[in-house]
């Protein structure tokens, strides 16, 4: 037999040698230890390349501090690139609905924008001082003069022609009016001969004809006039504005595009002269300062002007206006208005030039939005899309033109979210081509011990000034080490072991401690335990009861204590659970009661398979397997999964078949292959500290105990109270290395192995087995009339 009993240094909480503590400085990096190298590494080389698609997904199990992490790397990072580019948007004059961004170097956009704003009352005084120039006013009056010198002479011959056909032109204030002189008044006209009638009456018609001439001329000279003033005007506010426009261009005009916008401005200017310059009216010169500031405002979209390089932007909301900016309105009379002024920013525009960090979660559940990205990404260019439907509709809705985009996306989420989500996505390798996969274990090398006591001595000075001790450090890396499920491996999950910490820091408070020390440390533990171990406390009563029923002591035919775990994501537990086998003649093989009943999952059956196959391999080579045997967990009412219990489960069935019975103050866990082989487990931890309690309730005896797979003894790091029970004897742990071994402990009896004759020595737990399957198979001959091999 080889099993062997593990000794309590083996299996209680390793102590790791702890470095003394070193002076106070930074806080050691979480990508410096062994766990996040390679995505370190990955990182390093996905922000490297330039290329399309280099895009990061950083990976990593929950509460490892892959967030925390990722974003203090990217920050390093970012301070070796240059400073990002403001951005700005301007009115495009000749298509207003279709506005321009330009690209400003970093904190010249808000300097734009001011000079622009301080532009416009600069060009309302140098207006207003050329239109009251004397210069100007004469010009206007000599215009002016020169029209109405004509007029009144084209006037004049008018009334002459008039006069000779005997009538006479009146000015009115609603116009010209036409009188007839005395002898052409319509009754003067009735008494004149027919000939003589209508020769007036032609000569009225004339002089109607010449008035229609006049007024035409009189209205083509004012409009001749109104051009004069007009282009006087224009005139007059070119040589105003020229200078204040000009210098505008002389300080922003080496600007990429720019030079083109100021003298579009300086042109616009002259032709909307009018919003500048008018009536001293106060009403009327408020609607046109909102009116010109309406035309002519900078909308700063972007501004850099306060970061010294790259920005690193952790959007953690990313909705489509999030993300790629959204436009902003106002009512006016109960109508939604917008315009260029009022587009705001998204954190792409923000992360342009640098990196945008986004959650994996965050990002899933908007599917809508990760098709823009993708487009963004393939597009390299940054679109601002009106109001999504369904909001109000718009007055002056515009679709700017495109900002180039140069970013790089950062996603950071859990394995599952990869694996699950993203990857189903046919295009997301295509943008996504870099994979940050961070560990969720560690080896506990002496330079990840250093690096991972510095991270828990810098966490306990942010939750309590006097800091922590080297035992209460050595405490908790050891229970980073039983989360980790190996003795020589550490966990990364940081961010649960700063929970520790600040639990263990309000522990120490409430004891009157300066310091964590390990004491504290315990009695956190204890303290969570018990915080958390409602749904445990309850299962143990009711084995305490006799409501589940579980024997730790005696022996049993076809009866075992196999293992379960429950996980309630905050506390996971193990309780014990009967197995139990029971065996007939037969054809049906092992009958899976909880796959009969849907109760078990495809891996509990596949492990039951796999014993059907064991020992088929042992005894069907002589003679056919002729029973019947149906195998199931007792009380076992919300469905089994897993192969962790088939070992306990052959074990079951071959006690049943040998009619040997099996000790009940041992537990056994274990998964078992088609040789018979002990296969590691999970969860071996909880499984045997819950068996422990139920004994230790009962009663120790000094043997009782748990047997798991020789494999999974590196696994163990059980309680401070369950390795002293091991030391003192009180509790046992064996490893075994097949079924052999199970059977030698549990029996008691030599299991025995096939000889070189092909069989099992006498008197052998197999010999018994191989003994019943000749009886049963001679009683199915018997049966059904055939003789017996």
């Amino acid at each position: 037999m080889s099993v062997e009993r593990l000794a309590a240094g083996a299996v209680g909480p390793p102590v790791f040698d702890v470095p003394p503590a070193q002076a106070a400085g930074e806080a050691p990096r979480i990508f410096d230890l062994s766990s996040h190298r390679r995505a370190r590494e990955a990182l390093e080389f996905g922000l490297g390349v330039p290329e399309l698609g280099f895009n990061i997904f950083v990976l990593g199990e929950d509460r490892s501090g892959r967030m925390t992490a990722t974003l203090e790397l990217l920050a390093e990072h970012a301070k070796r690139l240059p400073r990002p580019s403001d951005w700005i948007y301007l009115p495009n004059f000749r298509h207003p609905e279709r506005p321009r961004p330009y690209r400003l170097p970093a904190g010249i956009g808000r300097v734009f924008r001011d000079r622009i704003e301080t532009l416009l009352p600069a060009l309302r005084q140098a207006l207003a001082r050329a239109f009251e120039a004397a210069e100007f006013a004469a010009h206007l009056e000599r215009e002016s003069a020169s029209l109405q010198q004509a007029m009144g002479a084209a006037f004049a011959e008018l009334n002459a022609y008039a006069g000779e056909r005997g009538f006479a032109i009146e000015r009115t204030p609603q116009g010209m009016a036409l009188r007839p002189q005395p002898g052409n008044e319509p009754e003067a006209l009735e008494k004149l001969s027919d000939e003589e009638r209508q020769r007036r009456l032609e000569g009225l018609a004339e002089v109607r004809q010449r008035m229609g001439a006049f007024l035409q001329a009189a209205h083509q000279a004012d409009l001749k006039f109104a051009e004069t003033v007009r282009e006087a005007r224009r005139q007059a506010a070119d040589a105003a504005l020229m200078p204040l426009v000009d210098a505008i261009g002389s300080e922003f005009g080496d600007y990429s595009g720019l030079a083109r916008w100021i003298v579009e401005l300086r042109n616009d200017l002259v032709d909307h002269v009018d919003l500048l310059a008018g009536p001293p009216d106060p009403e009327a010169e408020a609607a046109r300062r909102r009116a010109a500031e309406q035309r002519y405002a900078v909308n700063l979209l972007v501004d850099h002007g306060d970061e010294p390089h790259a920005p690193v932007v952790l959007e953690p909301t990313p909705s489509y206006e999030n993300l790629f900016g959204r436009f902003e309105f106002r009512f006016d009379n109960g109508v939604a208005v917008t315009d260029y002024r009022h587009i705001r920013a998204g954190a792409l525009h923000r992360a342009n030039d640098g990196i945008l960090v986004l959650r994996a979660e965050a990002i899933a559940e908007q599917p809508m939005v990760w098709g823009f990205l993708k487009a963004a990404l393939r597009d390299r260019c940054l679109r601002i899309e009106p109001p999504r439907a369904g909001g109000p509709p718009l007055a002056g809705a515009t679709t700017p033109h495109a900002i180039p985009l140069n970013v790089k996306v950062v996603i950071v989420g859990a394995r599952r979210w990869y694996y699950n989500v993203f990857s189903a996505d046919p295009d997301f390798a295509t943008y996504f081509k870099v994979k940050a996969d961070i560990d969720p274990v560690m080896p506990a090398s002496p330079e990840n011990v250093g690096l991972y006591a510095g991270l828990v001595r810098y966490m306990a000075l942010r939750h309590l000034p006097g800091g922590i001790t080297d035992a209460a450090v050595a405490r908790l890396l050891a229970e980073a080490s039983r989360w980790a499920e190996h003795r020589s491996k550490l966990s990364a999950s940081f961010e649960q072991v700063e929970d520790l910490v600040a639990e263990a820091a309000a522990t120490a408070r409430g004891d009157g401690a300066g310091k964590i020390d390990a004491p504290q440390v315990l009695k956190m533990l204890a303290v969570r335990h018990l915080r958390r171990s409602r749904t445990e406390d309850r299962a143990q009563e009711a084995i305490r009861e006799g409501l589940i029923l579980i024997d730790t002591d005696g022996t049993r035919v076809g009866q075992v204590n196999g293992l379960t775990v429950r996980d309630l994501g905050d506390h996971a537990f193990g309780s014990p659970v009967r197995i139990s086998a029971r065996v007939q003649a037969g054809r049906l093989g092992i009958v899976n009661v909880e796959r009969a009943t849907e109760l078990g999952g495809p891996i509990q059956q596949k492990g039951v398979f796999i014993i059907g196959g064991y020992l088929s391999g042992c005894f069907a080579h002589r003679l056919p397997l002729s029973f019947s045997a149906t195998v199931t967990f007792e009380q076992s009412y919300g469905g089994v999964e897993g192969d962790s219990a088939s070992m306990g489960e052959l074990v079951a069935v071959i006690s049943a078949l040998a009619d040997v019975p099996l000790r009940q103050d041992i537990a056994i866990t274990g998964s078992v292959n088609q040789a018979g082989e002990s296969q590691p487990i999970g969860g071996a931890i909880h499984k045997i500290e819950g068996f422990y309690r139920t004994c230790a309730e009962r009663g120790l005896t000094g043997r009782q105990g748990v047997v798991i797979p020789a494999a999974n003894a590196a696994h163990v790091i059980l309680s401070e109270e369950v390795a002293a029970a091991i030391a003192q004897e009180k509790f046992h742990l064996w490893t075994m290395r097949d079924v052999h071994d199970a059977l030698a402990l549990l029996t008691g009896l030599d299991p025995g192995r096939v000889g070189p004759d092909g069989a099992f020595p006498p008197d052998t737990v197999m010999a018994r087995v191989e003994a019943t399957l000749n009886r049963f198979d001679r009683l199915l001959c018997e049966r059904s009339g055939k003789m017996s091999p």
